[in-house]
């Protein structure tokens, strides 16, 4: 009994910040909440604006059937296509660049490897606001590296990555690897660490190369670890959203799941929280759904209950 004494007030404090904001979320989606009639007024409001601002209507499944076959219907199938493009290139990229200098930073015969991993962590330890800053001002149409490059090189116009739509998808492919390789970085390294030198030393001298030793040794021995920052990054770019949200949202609303969901919500002209509430809970439904197929697949959890 006094266990449970002792964790009721985490688990209340739990439950009235994670799990009421996701219901009320879902009571929302099943609403016509929108600028006109939500919040409703309290209960001590007067009469007069309780009659002037009534409270939203309740409209069972109409928001969601909004969204497959109503007027958000080919904003919202055009975002998730978007935003499975966008995990589809970002994704093998991050992981490639990731184990790359994960292999080269566990390697005995770099020099300086302390100072190197240190400066390799940087896009994991700085605040996201100032690393998407730092990111506007590289592609910055008029002054930016990236263009003043690309004119060097003979692009006599170079884009402008802020209002074009599909540079500056591009320019989030580029920053989330940026963003989301240390993660990967140190995931691969921590496994190599658990890795004894004599299976490399054996393969070395068995006269192995390097892509024989990475592909039949180092891979199949972190394999596991690395499913894991697959699944996790995968999830991260399903989720993908502030940095577009700080970039332009304007231009990039349409090219993620979350950015049209917070579309409708408050940039839309009358706010329609109900269907912005809906859009986001099938977009976390979905998400959801790959998390589990994910880790089934995988076999993530497998031998974790096991004695």
């Amino acid at each position: 009994m006094r266990p449970l004494l002792l964790i009721l007030p985490g688990l209340f404090l739990f439950l009235f910040f994670n799990l009421w904001p996701i219901i009320y979320s879902i009571y929302i989606s099943f609403t016509n909440a929108n600028i006109r009639n939500f919040p409703p007024p309290p209960p001590w409001a007067p009469e007069e604006l309780k009659q002037a601002r009534p409270p939203p209507d309740f409209v069972g499944l109409a928001n969601y059937v909004s969204i497959f076959i109503g007027p958000a219907s080919p904003g919202f199938l055009n975002a998730i296509i978007w935003t499975l493009i966008f995990t589809a290139i970002s994704v093998p990229t991050k992981i490639a660049l990731g184990v790359f200098l994960g292999l080269l930073m566990s390697s005995e015969k770099v020099l300086g490897k302390s100072i190197m991993r240190t400066l390799l962590i940087v896009p994991w330890a700085l605040p996201l606001i100032l690393s998407v800053v730092a990111w506007r001002y590289i592609f910055d149409p008029t002054y930016g590296v990236v263009n003043q490059i690309l004119y060097t090189i003979g692009v006599s116009k170079p884009p402008d990555w802020f209002v074009d739509k599909d540079y500056a998808y591009m320019a989030m492919v580029v920053i989330e690897t940026w963003l989301a390789y240390p993660f990967i970085m140190t995931v691969v390294m921590g496994a190599l660490a658990n890795i004894p030198r004599a299976a490399f030393e054996a393969a070395e001298i068995d006269g192995a190369g390097r892509w024989a030793i990475f592909t039949k040794i180092t891979l199949p021995l972190i394999k596991r670890p690395l499913i894991y920052a697959t699944v996790m990054t995968t999830a991260a770019s399903l989720q993908f959203f502030l940095v577009a949200f700080l970039w332009n949202f304007i231009q990039l609303y349409d090219r993620f799941m979350l950015t049209y969901g917070y579309y409708w919500a408050f940039g839309s002209p009358f706010r329609e929280y109900g269907l912005a509430a809906a859009i986001l809970t099938i977009s976390a439904f979905l998400i959801s759904i790959f998390m589990v197929l994910a880790i089934r697949i995988s076999g993530l959890m497998r031998g974790m209950y096991e004695s």
